[in-house]
Order: C-alpha cells, then sequence, then structure tokens
C-alpha cells in the first residue's frame, strides 16, 4: 500500500524539479448451371473468380463535450454550479450522480460540502443546497456559471453577482424544502425553475483528456482520501470507473445509485485563516487555489504523483508529472479532492 502525506509529495517534486486492412481473400464460386433441353448438350462452364472486400462506414460522434471530454453529449446549455452538503445528516445528496466535475471542499469543523458542476445535462433536482465560503468565487471564477447557494457573507455573494441563484434572497422561485430531512439540511432546488439570464457564450474546455493514459503511473485499485478526521472516503476501481464509500457505507445519490467518477484528483491546499468562526466556535477555512501545489491523479486503475498548476482564478487547474509532462484524464466524469497538507492519501 502506498501512503502520502501531500506535503510531502510537493516537496519531492520541487526537488526534482530544480534538476531537471486488407480485404479478404478471393471467394470461387462456380456460375449457376443452365437446364439441358431435351435436344440438346449443355457444357457447364468452367467457374470464374470474384473478387469481395469488406467496406467500413465511420460515424463521427461529434466533438467532444467541454466539461467531460466525451463525444455525442454536447450541449449548449450554460455551466451550472450546486454547493452542497456532504454532512452525514445531508445524505444522500440528489442529482451528484449527473455533474460533470464535483470539487470536495472542507469548511468549519472538517465537514466536506461539495461544488457540483453541471453542463452536459441539469438533474431535475439538487440538494441539499449550502451556504457560500470564501473559496467558492475563486473555484468558480473559470466558468461561466450560474451558482445554486443558500446564503453566505454578503461579500462573497457580491462577488459572485448577479449569477447567484441564492436561496438567501427570498425571491427564487425552485427552493423547496423536502419533507423527511432535518430542516437544515433539507433544502432542495428544482432546476426547472432556473430563471433566465441573456447569455450568448460558449463554454470553454477546462480540463485536458486523453482516452490513453499517461506512460508509467502505479496499480491503484483502492483509494482512501483523509481530508480530515471527520471527513474520511475510499474509492474502489471497478469495470472502469471509480465507487465511493464514506463512514463504513457506500455513498449513495437520492436514486440510490452508487456515487462514481472516471477519474478521481487529490490536490493539496494550504488553509487560509479567515478570522471567523461558526456558532460552535470551529474556524471558518479559506483556501489557496492558485499557484501551484501537490497532486495525485488517479485514472484506469493507476495513479499519477506529480502536481497542480493555476496561474490565476481564471485558469483552472492543469496536472503534470515530475517532468512537466501532463497528466490527462480519461474522458468522463472528474472529482477533484481539494485537501489541507495535512491530509493523506493511501492506494494499493
Amino acid at each position: 500500500m502506498k501512503i502520502r502525506t501531500l506535503f510531502l509529495i510537493l516537496c519531492l517534486i520541487a526537488a526534482a524539479c530544480s534538476g531537471a486492412a486488407a480485404g479478404p481473400d478471393p471467394i470461387t464460386r462456380p456460375e449457376p448451371a443452365s437446364v439441358p433441353d431435351s435436344s440438346t448438350t449443355t457444357t457447364l462452364p468452367a467457374t470464374t473468380t470474384t473478387s469481395v472486400r469488406a467496406t467500413t462506414t465511420t460515424v463521427d460522434p461529434g466533438p467532444p463535450a467541454p466539461l467531460t471530454g466525451v463525444r455525442g453529449s454536447v450541449s449548449d446549455q450554460r455551466v451550472l454550479i450546486a454547493k452542497l452538503s456532504n454532512a452525514p445528516k445531508g445524505r444522500p445528496q440528489a442529482g451528484i450522480n449527473e455533474a460533470d466535475v464535483v470539487m470536495e471542499v472542507l469548511v468549519e469543523g472538517g465537514i466536506g460540502r461539495w461544488l457540483a458542476v453541471f453542463q452536459t445535462s441539469y438533474p431535475e433536482t439538487l440538494g441539499p443546497v449550502r451556504s457560500l465560503r470564501e473559496v467558492d468565487p475563486k473555484l468558480a471564477a473559470p466558468f461561466d456559471a450560474r451558482f445554486l447557494s443558500s446564503g453566505g457573507q454578503w461579500s462573497i455573494r457580491r462577488e459572485l453577482g448577479k449569477v447567484a441563484v441564492d436561496e438567501g434572497d427570498g425571491r427564487i422561485p425552485g427552493y423547496r424544502r423536502e419533507l423527511g430531512r432535518e430542516y437544515v439540511y433539507s433544502l432542495m432546488y428544482d432546476t426547472e425553475n432556473l430563471p433566465e439570464l441573456d447569455w450568448d457564450g460558449s463554454v470553454e474546455p477546462v480540463l485536458e483528456f486523453d482516452i490513453s493514459p499517461p506512460a508509467g503511473g502505479e496499480a491503484a485499485t483502492e483509494i482512501d482520501v483523509r481530508m480530515s478526521s471527520r471527513n474520511d472516503l475510499s474509492w474502489a476501481f471497478d469495470h472502469g470507473r471509480y465507487f465511493r464509500t464514506q463512514d463504513g457505507e457506500e455513498s449513495v445519490d437520492a436514486d440510490g445509485l452508487q456515487v462514481s467518477a472516471d477519474s478521481v484528483v487529490v490536490v493539496s491546499v494550504r488553509t487560509i485563516n479567515t478570522g471567523r468562526v461558526d456558532a460552535a466556535g470551529s474556524p471558518v477555512p479559506d483556501y489557496e487555489v492558485t499557484g501551484t501545489g501537490a497532486a495525485i491523479i488517479f485514472r484506469d486503475g493507476l495513479a499519477f504523483e506529480g502536481e497542480w498548476t493555476r496561474e490565476t482564478e481564471d485558469d483552472f487547474f492543469t496536472f503534470s508529472d515530475i517532468n512537466r509532462n501532463d497528466i490527462t484524464l480519461p474522458p468522463g466524469r472528474t472529482w477533484i479532492h481539494l485537501t489541507p497538507l495535512s491530509g493523506t492519501v493511501t492506494w494499493s
């Protein structure tokens, strides 16, 4: 089993970088014989050779979808981002298995929340929706997106501007409370109510995809990601996909399907002290998400150690190995864990 602290990986990277179709065979068929007349004699002709060649028709599936790289699934929808709870009482989440990209970030108390990014398709319902944190506008910056949330600091909501569809405004249709959930974790959003907003843009790709994995990589079909003592989870690679487990149980969505992804990425980020605390006195964290840091990319049952780079907030994460060669992702859904330096990752 490989065990890595993300800070150690970053140090190793920094040290290393400082040094450095023919067709088938002819088919022979006899010509059909004539039926002889009673008064004539007919001699059967000699055999003739007919050459048959196979033909192949190629159907172009179309261009790759911008956020998944999957061909034939292109949509002209605007990006939609939802801030979702991953507290135990917030599970199961609705719509998460339709997200193109998910970014998992810790909030106060070491609890995880998800920024679920949708463009290929919108789920009918999303939730439970939770409040904003300082890191959210920074992570949303590369996307021309609508943003679903439930309150948060006014300065953060103002930074998102008119793209925010915030329940805290009290005027937004689509939000509702779902019976059977605890009140704090019951706020859902029905996307058929998403308000119109003038938009004549297009969605730009933010990740680099390749169906073939890079050279190298270590076998990694079992992954444990410890983001905090209260957000400790695992992924298992099976039949070409990664399936999530947390707190000893399969992570399932509101439809009972296990949460899955085509690739899993763990990025190491430094924690920023906001000076704020929650009602329980726990510090509210922010994170440095520009610059560089250690990264581990899991794809095709393999682990690739390297680093992430993000020059500005308008850029998204790119990944490279110790020699600065790009580490691409397989076409499909990507899950990114933004893990503090104290986090650990193990795989086998």
